[in-house]
């Protein structure tokens, strides 16, 4: 019996080498078995036309017609395979790999009143009498022929329905999305949105629109006219109520600006440019865990804290010191374990214990461990935070400075500055437009109360008192963001000294194995080659994690006096979890 009808292909696991998907090739094979017996005699066209009919009978069921169009996806799927082989290599950039083209012709070959119509127009006209097969591969060769011709660097960055917002919107979050991947921060990416919303009307009306240009050829690359004329637009609309903050502050922005900033932004786009395909046999075998998570999604506000060298030193030789007097803190938790409080079940990403879990091991009340945590460490390092802090923060001089001197000059490696930005954004519409005008634009208070004016009638003395009011209020956001980016600072510090230590120990424990053991786990987790088929080597690395995680049990039990071979399981995971981020690599590389 052939295969064909009932094998499907994962074309994008491989990079061109489709192996068996296997989710729901045993029910298409059993179905296949069944008509075989039943028709001996039957030909491919005979079970095309079998399956086609099962399509377009509205009084079969729908989990039939379902598998029919399965069967069909199967018989075109290896061809379909191969021509997106043949194609992907010729693409204009390698974001727009195999995968885009998969998802392209899923479009025609999964949308099952698509393939209805196309296997209602062969059967109509016959086309010479060319297989079905081939008429099929020649329309997804036209698919993709069209896609290549079309697609460029500016129509992924471009490619958006403006006149939709809800689409231009998803767009906007897309992109934002790329330039956080790709390590932009504020205000940058507000700036490059911005310009990014006004380039691309223009860009299309200029040159995809263009009437000299050939229908249906690859968009063109955009010129010299077209980022000037975002530029003017850009310069003209950022102090206008509604624009973001972020574009107000620092000066005008030159036509080669825009430019640079579009090429970042495809950079980005390109970076991130995947899509996620949708198993054919979802909706009949499996459900999508919707509770699952990246982990670098979370504490998102947390990395965005930039690392401060000096404060980073001062820490840490403040908490040399809170370790060394810990003894003489008031606390029930027993001396001999407070030094593994921190390292085990502070809530870094290696954390090994829960504060219940510690608790219930050393015979305490878990409040006694968040007690201990805050008073002890968390608020001596933030009041240290604070002092150091302080003789550089003045609250009242800072905003004045900020306003007068810096808002057209913004330096935003200044955590200061990026949090007087978040400051100002804080505020209400009316208040930043006030500030924006008043020290973005240099209006004077004449020429601030006429442009005030043109919305509603207000005097001077009025516009006086409000811009009193914005700053002011300002003062005082500024106040509450860095009380809050100062302790978030100091968590984020903390979690990140204690990681580091547990990965200390782990690194330690990973330099005790046997060479071969060293070799299959990097050969495993740095290099990521599959060795599952290889019963040996899957056995070597089986035996190097087990000798790994007891090295790494020892060296817990020997530094913090606690014995974790009941959390065993768990300490395993922390262990896999190690190995599968790179860490190991990483850490072997710095020595």
């Amino acid at each position: 019996m052939s295969d064909q009808f009932w094998t499907l292909y994962n074309f994008t696991q491989t990079g061109g080498h489709p192996p068996f998907k296997r989710l729901i090739q045993n029910r298409l094979r059993e179905r296949m078995e069944k008509l075989v017996h039943l028709h001996p005699k039957w030909n491919d066209n005979d079970y095309v036309h079998y399956f086609g009919e099962i399509l377009n009978d509205d009084s079969r069921p729908e989990t039939e017609k379902r598998l029919a169009h399965l069967h069909l996806l199967a018989y075109f799927d290896r061809d379909r395979c191969y021509l997106i082989w043949r194609n992907w290599c010729h693409l204009p950039f390698y974001a727009t790999d195999a995968e885009n083209l998969y998802a392209l012709t899923n479009e025609h070959l999964c949308n099952r009143e698509k393939l209805q119509q196309y296997l209602s127009k062969y059967q109509t006209n016959g086309y010479g009498g060319a297989s079905l097969k081939t008429y099929m591969v020649g329309i997804l060769r036209n698919v993709i022929r069209d896609y290549r011709n079309s697609e460029s660097r500016w129509h992924l960055l471009c490619n958006v329905e403006i006149n939709s917002q809800r689409k231009f919107q998803k767009a906007a979050e897309r992109l934002r999305a790329a330039l956080n991947k790709a390590g932009t921060k504020e205000p940058e990416i507000s700036q490059y949105l911005f310009a990014w919303r006004y380039f691309i009307p223009i860009y299309k009306n200029n040159r995809v629109y263009h009437p000299d240009r050939r229908e249906g050829g690859k968009w063109p690359e955009p010129e010299l006219a077209d980022f000037a004329q975002t530029a003017k637009d850009y310069n003209s609309q950022r102090f206008q109520l509604g624009a973001p903050v972020q574009v107000a502050v620092g000066t005008d922005v030159a036509p080669a600006t825009i430019q640079k900033w579009m090429n970042i932004c495809i950079h980005a786009l390109q970076q991130s440019s995947q899509i996620l395909e949708v198993p054919y046999d979802a909706d009949i075998n499996q459900q999508p865990d919707e509770t699952s998570f990246d982990a670098e999604d979370i504490d998102q506000n947390e990395t965005q804290t930039e690392s401060l060298p000096a404060i980073d030193l001062a820490l840490k030789g403040e908490l040399e010191i809170i370790e060394q007097n810990l003894d003489k803190a008031r606390s029930q938790i027993p001396k001999s374990y407070r030094l593994a409080v921190m390292p085990l079940c502070y809530p870094h990403r290696l954390a090994l214990l829960t504060q219940e879990q510690l608790s219930s091991k050393i015979g305490v009340h878990q409040g006694t461990i968040s007690r201990y945590i805050s008073k002890n460490v968390e608020v001596p390092l933030l009041e240290k935070f604070q002092a150091l802090t302080s003789e550089r923060i003045n609250l009242r001089t800072d905003v004045k400075t900020f306003l007068n001197e810096k808002f057209t000059y913004l330096n935003s490696a200044n955590p200061i500055e990026a949090q007087l930005i978040a400051a100002i954004a804080a505020l209400d519409a009316q208040s930043q437009q006030i500030l924006k005008l008043s020290y973005g634009q240099k209006l004077g208070l004449i020429e601030l109360t006429r442009t005030l004016s043109q919305a509603q009638p207000t005097s001077q003395e009025e516009v006086q008192k409000k811009l009193g009011l914005a700053q002011n209020q300002l003062e005082k956001n500024l106040s509450n963001l860095l009380n809050q980016w100062q302790s978030n600072y100091v968590k984020l510090w903390l979690k990140n000294y204690y990681q580091n230590l547990i990965q200390s120990g782990l690194l330690k424990s990973f330099e005790q194995l046997g060479s071969q053991q060293k070799e299959i786990l990097c050969l495993r987790y740095s290099q990521k080659q599959d060795i599952k088929t290889n019963s040996q080597a899957w056995q070597t690395l089986a035996m190097a994690k087990q000798q790994l995680q007891r090295s790494f049990l020892w060296w817990i039990e020997n530094h913090f006096g606690l014995s974790l071979e009941k959390e065993t399981q768990q300490v395993g995971e922390i262990v896999e979890d190690w190995l599968s981020q790179d860490l190991l690599y990483l850490e072997i590389q710095r020595n």
